[in-house]
């Protein structure tokens, strides 16, 4: 509780919401940064983010709360996210966060997601995200272009501790022989 900032975010719909005490308290969470004009990486990475959360069914939004918060707050307002959000079909325990630069600055730093603003121009932002169970204290930072149904059996085996959904544990015999590549 006293090292994460209770700093003020607001979400795609317009709702005002303390970091700590609205989003973070007593939640098993996955929390990346993007940004919504981003043509490169980030619209990949948020839909490699979106099987994770059809991997895990019904555990997001109940068990599990997914915040991708805005790097460019002075561009992502509320309705650009809402628009962004849109565009890949999430469910309603996924929130587009925005909110104030330094508040989006010292969150990054809190969560171990921060390059400096010169490494930033030259490689873009780090493609790294944090998946935390906030009550146990378990952190854990991932590379948000893991395989999806690896992150979804990481956060279900180590953080929901809930048995590996089905669909993701099938045995070896029984494993498709071609990859499959999902269009999405």
């Amino acid at each position: 509780e006293s090292y994460f900032p209770n700093v003020t975010l607001v979400d795609q719909d317009g709702n005002k919401l303390r970091f700590y005490d609205d989003l973070l308290k007593d939640k098993v969470v996955l929390i990346n940064f993007i940004f919504a004009t981003c043509h490169d990486s980030c619209p990949l990475e948020t839909a490699k983010l979106r099987q994770v959360e059809e991997h895990l069914g019904g555990h997001v939004g109940r068990d599990l709360f997914m915040y991708s918060i805005t790097i460019t707050p002075e561009h992502d307002t509320p309705e650009v996210l809402k628009e962004y959000a849109a565009k890949f079909n999430v469910g309603p325990g996924w929130k587009f966060l925005t909110g104030n630069a330094d508040d989006i600055t010292l969150l990054r730093k809190k969560l171990g997601l921060y390059s400096d603003d010169a490494a930033e121009r030259e490689t873009g932002h780090g493609m790294s995200l944090m998946i935390g169970n906030e009550k146990t204290g378990t952190w854990i930072k991932r590379s948000s272009f893991d395989n999806p149904k690896v992150l979804a059996r990481v956060i279900s085996d180590r953080l929901l501790n809930v048995k590996t959904p089905p669909a993701l544990a099938a045995p070896y015999a029984e494993t498709a022989r071609e990859v499959a590549i999902h269009p999405g």
